[in-house]
């Protein structure tokens, strides 16, 4: 779902790229639909839910693994977000929206921008195109776009190009990755998955939740009272400064 909605952005970029934000606005509306629709079709949002595996147990993985079922179901949702992606590409809207919007608060973009500016690890594509995870993905409460921002900005730095792997080193990375989950203390190895585990963890315990409607109380009905919410919320600044924080220094060490 998250996958969805960068590539939805990325199908608009040169729009978003060349308007204010009010082509961000008609953009982060487009997510909201393509979630809802993600929800709906698949009855929830989580990969918990839809899967019934819990990742940091052995038991659970050997279940995801070696039975087909669930790799199965993870790949049919994978393949209907596809096709629903590929529809919309096929009749693209124009980004239009006569009304003007201010200087906004972001929650991922405002992560990434402060990750390069401490570390100089950034890249300005998935900046502009992190504007999706306003508000919990098009402001439907899903992920909390600074979560979300410390992850993406981690895996600039170590995350894969399966481009440029072959399938047996991809396999082998996706294997130690999904190993790191299940070591119980913080491990000193480079490997994005034990990172972003414990980035995950320090979320948690900070903010108490790891969905946007959580942290908030709210969901939002839009733009405007998006912007009402987060331009105000000491809660959402301190979490976007805790992942700031949080991901250079695992970026520099």
């Amino acid at each position: 779902m998250t996958g969805g909605s960068l590539g939805l952005a990325l199908q608009y970029y040169e729009e978003i790229k060349k308007k204010d934000a009010s082509a961000e606005v008609v953009l982060l509306n487009m997510v909201g639909e393509y979630v809802r629709w993600f929800e709906q079709t698949y009855k929830t949002s989580l990969c918990r839910e839809r899967t019934g595996v819990n990742f940091y147990s052995l038991g659970g993985q050997v279940r995801y693994f070696l039975l087909p079922d669930k790799v199965i179901k993870c790949l049919s949702h994978i393949s209907g977000a596809a096709k629903n992606l590929h529809s919309k590409a096929s009749s693209l809207r124009p980004m239009s929206d006569s009304n003007s919007y201010p200087h906004a608060v972001h929650c991922a973009r405002d992560v990434l921008t402060g990750i390069r500016e401490q570390t100089g690890t950034g890249y300005s594509l998935l900046e502009r195109l992190s504007v999706v995870f306003d508000g919990g993905l098009g402001f439907q409460g899903k992920i909390c776009g600074a979560l979300a921002g410390a992850i993406m900005g981690i895996n600039l730095l170590l995350g894969y190009d399966i481009r440029k792997m072959s399938y047996l080193q991809t396999l082998d990375d996706f294997l130690i990755g999904h190993l790191a989950l299940l070591k119980k203390k913080p491990t000193d190895k480079k490997e994005s998955f034990a990172i972003g585990k414990e980035i995950v963890k320090k979320f948690k315990d900070e903010s108490g939740a790891l969905e946007c409607k959580d942290i908030t109380g709210r969901t939002f009905t839009g733009w405007n009272d998006f912007q009402e919410c987060i331009g105000t919320s000491e809660k959402c600044h301190k979490l976007i400064k805790l992942m700031i924080k949080e991901a250079s220094n695992a970026i520099q060490k």
